[in-house]
């Protein structure tokens, strides 16, 4: 990946010693003004201030210190033309469901790739059925880099127990499912689409004892609508819960419901009649409500 480079002046490289007075690298070279390693990217400035940044967080440090580029990246964020170019999107699965998984996926779509996912023509991808998300799951191979993650009911719960909320946990998702995509595709992306779920703050305020994190995102609502990595992301988590559904419903030999309805409480409660308290650590996600109300069915019987 090509470093970016940033001609800065002395008072911006003065600012830039104390931002990054904790993460100095130390040199020995008269041509070397500064060295620093943060997350992602390498810096340095040379004595005639030109600013190197290199890494795959470059174009987030490097827009810090030039307005112009960062006026450029804000433009181009800003314009209809970005849709049709390359770019990562996340979306996620399964956190609205009491029973069931987390699904989250990460995409990354070349502009070939980009007009194949449009040529798909869907306006909603929730009025999808699952045969039609099986289909386009499957056209999908091939044309997206991908990277799939997901989280179990029992490590769910054990998130949860240990002090994880729901936000904070997809989260960690997200950015790890954006981290591995980056690494498969060897260059540098830059842009990356996420569904906001949360404000970017309080994201990335989850995120700070990650030992890597993408910084550079861009939080959009109903970003699949617009950004198709994102649809193509959307599409295959939906691809992965509904086998694990599938999967689950067999284990099981229960026909399953999604949401948290009470006719999903019924089924669990069938499900804990057949097999015992300890099923639901395995099944749904215990800090739902529905546990309450479930619980409180059982009581009564």
């Amino acid at each position: 990946m090509e470093p970016i480079l940033v001609t800065v002046t002395e008072a911006v490289l003065e600012k830039m010693n104390k931002f990054y007075d904790s993460q100095m690298v130390p040199f020995d070279s008269d041509q070397l003004l500064l060295k620093a390693q943060t997350i992602g990217c390498s810096i340095e400035v040379n004595s005639n201030y030109i600013a190197r940044f290199e890494g795959q967080n470059a174009l987030n440090e490097a827009k810090h210190w030039s307005p112009t580029l960062a006026r450029r990246i804000e433009k181009e964020k800003a314009s209809n033309d970005f849709c049709i170019r390359p770019h990562i999107g996340a979306a996620e699965t399964g956190s609205q469901d009491y029973i069931g998984p987390l699904c989250v996926v990460a995409c990354y779509l070349t502009e070939e790739d980009v007009q194949f996912v449009k040529n798909f023509g869907i306006e909603d991808v929730n009025a999808l059925s699952n045969k039609e998300i099986v289909k386009y799951a499957k056209q999908l191979k091939g044309h997206a880099v991908s990277s799939l993650l997901i989280l179990d009911n029992s490590h769910y719960n054990k998130m949860i127990r240990d002090g994880y909320n729901q936000a904070n946990i997809r989260s960690r998702l997200f950015n790890q499912a954006i981290v591995n995509v980056l690494q498969k595709v060897k260059m540098s992306v830059e842009f990356k689409v996420i569904n906001q779920f949360v404000s970017p703050k309080t994201y990335f305020n989850y995120l700070k004892n990650e030992v890597i994190v993408v910084r550079d995102l861009m939080f959009e609502t109903n970003a699949d609508q617009q950004y198709m990595a994102v649809l193509a992301a959307e599409i295959i988590s939906k691809y992965a819960y509904l086998q694990y559904f599938a999967s689950m419903s067999k284990s099981l030999n229960m026909k399953l419901a999604r949401g948290t309805t009470a006719a999903v409480d019924n089924i669990v409660v069938q499900i804990v009649q057949k097999h015992g308290d300890a099923i639901l650590n395995k099944v749904v996600k215990t800090n739902f409500t529905n546990t309450k109300r479930v619980n409180n069915i059982l009581n009564k019987q």
